[in-house]
């Protein structure tokens, strides 16, 4: 294998963009763009040229990547695609690889091209609903994670994901059951035990919402998400003492007061909010400006 330690994840990044570029052919190619695509093809050749074939490289980059040598394993798939252009596992792999790599643009834009190819690919049909569920775009979120559902009904980051859009337009009922459908697939993960409390806690229904925001706990008794959550039942219910109790397991003193201090205020307990954002700045005088900046946000709020 003669692959430069210098030649980088980026470069090869820009091969791929050419080489899967030629894969539409409604795409119409400038002379520069065949130039481009011919010097990328040139370059596959030059870094390996004993490689002749499909099957070559692609057992090549499988090695690779058993290695943990993802960007050799990039090179082969990259190289793969030189061979066979519409290679669905090589395309998954260049994809994974890139949003291993906190990539998300180029993965999307390779998860893209493999349902132009494979409408049913359930790879990228996950993928393309968890990134546009995590920007916001819930619409076209729905559609692809409901297609990973048709495809695979046991995808529990799909049914996941699914839950999350269900809670966003108020439809609990739904969300619970696909949080619960998740759940039959990783019973213990906290993650998804949380957001099934958190289903509950919208519905109105705190006594369900904390088992299961103590039930991630019991999982991962440092998960951020049901500390907060169950911070927020406490201060709600008046039990402010116990709220500091569970931002202490993951944060300082001063913070959890500040964070006690500051939800009181959002809920209208001004009284609560003054005595603890100030507990915050004597705790932390001098590193701590956020309790100052929450206690004139909360003096604009409460009457002279």
């Amino acid at each position: 294998m003669i692959i430069s330690q210098k030649f980088s994840i980026l470069a090869i990044s820009c091969i791929t963009t050419f080489i899967i570029s030629a894969c539409n052919p409604n795409t119409f190619k400038s002379n520069q763009d065949e130039n481009s695509l011919n010097s990328s093809e040139n370059i596959l050749n030059l870094l390996d040229p004993d490689v002749k074939t499909e099957e070559q490289a692609f057992a090549k980059a499988e090695a690779a990547l058993n290695e943990g040598k993802s960007e050799n394993a990039l090179f082969y798939f990259v190289k793969t695609l030189q061979f066979n252009k519409h290679n669905i596992k090589a395309l998954e792999n260049i994809a994974a690889i890139h949003s291993g790599n906190k990539h998300p643009e180029l993965a999307l834009k390779i998860y893209q091209e493999i349902l132009t190819i494979d409408s049913n690919n359930l790879a990228a049909n996950e993928y393309l609903g968890l990134y546009f569920l995590e920007i916001g775009q819930t619409a076209k979120a729905k559609d692809y994670l409901t297609n990973a559902v048709r495809l695979n009904n046991n995808n529990w980051k799909a049914q996941n994901g699914l839950g999350v859009i269900a809670d966003l337009e108020s439809k609990s009922a739904e969300a619970i059951a696909h949080y619960q459908a998740a759940l039959a697939i990783q019973p213990t993960n906290p993650m998804v035990v949380n957001n099934l409390g958190y289903s509950y806690y919208l519905s109105g229904d705190e006594i369900k919402a904390k088992y299961y925001f103590n039930q991630a706990l019991s999982y991962d008794n440092r998960y951020k998400r049901a500390i907060h959550n169950l911070a927020l039942i406490e201060i709600k219910n008046g039990n402010f003492s116990n709220a500091v109790a569970l931002f202490n397991r993951i944060m300082p003193v001063y913070d959890s007061y500040n964070n006690v201090g500051y939800i009181s205020m959002l809920i209208g307990r001004y009284d609560v909010a003054d005595e603890y954002l100030r507990r915050a700045i004597d705790e932390s005088p001098v590193y701590f400006p956020k309790a100052q900046e929450n206690l004139k946000t909360l003096s604009k709020l409460t009457p002279e």
